[in-house]
């Protein structure tokens, strides 16, 4: 074997590094590796070791378990969807009237309001119904929604949809 650069024949083999080293040019040829000379005992590292005495890990699993415990999942037709005790609650408060039961499955076929919780949805459907004063105020509260909050999203009811309640209920 001889250097592909000055023609030279006097090489010189690197074992620490693995290289074939010309030594009257210093260009490195080749990669040479003497697997012999690797030790077979292996160390391994465990990474989880004491992970879970950490203070911090154990209150971070207490989240997640805390969090997975307030979801639910809800396996439509459609799709699955994750629903929490408030939207629970809520759509078992729909059973109250059929009345606000159509409004919420008019809204839900048309997207309106697809971008809040489901219990904001709920609350808009018995608004649309009618509700008003006490009633509502207690609906809210059952839904844990706050009132001035809620009265914000009234304003953005469209004018149609209020005027519309009389033809979605017959």
């Amino acid at each position: 074997m001889q250097c592909p650069y000055c023609n030279s024949k006097d090489l010189i083999w690197d074992s620490i590094h693995g290289n074939l080293i010309c030594a009257s040019c210093g260009s490195v040829i080749d990669t040479l590796y003497d697997y012999s000379q690797i030790g077979t005992s292996e160390e391994i590292i465990d990474l989880n070791k004491g992970v879970s005495e950490r203070k911090e890990t154990r209150n971070f699993i207490k989240l997640t378990e805390i969090i997975s415990n307030k979801f639910r999942i809800f396996n439509n037709k459609e799709n699955m969807k994750f629903i929490t005790e408030d939207g629970e609650l809520a759509l078992s408060l729909l059973n109250m009237d059929k009345k606000v039961y159509k409004i919420y499955e008019f809204l839900e076929k048309n997207g309106m309001f697809s971008g809040r919780k489901i219990k904001i949805r709920v609350a808009l459907s018995f608004y649309i119904a009618g509700y008003r004063c006490k009633k509502m105020k207690n609906i809210l509260e059952k839904l844990h929604i706050n009132e001035k909050y809620f009265r914000k999203i009234t304003y953005k009811l469209p004018k149609e949809l209020k005027y519309m309640n009389k033809e979605l209920l017959d």
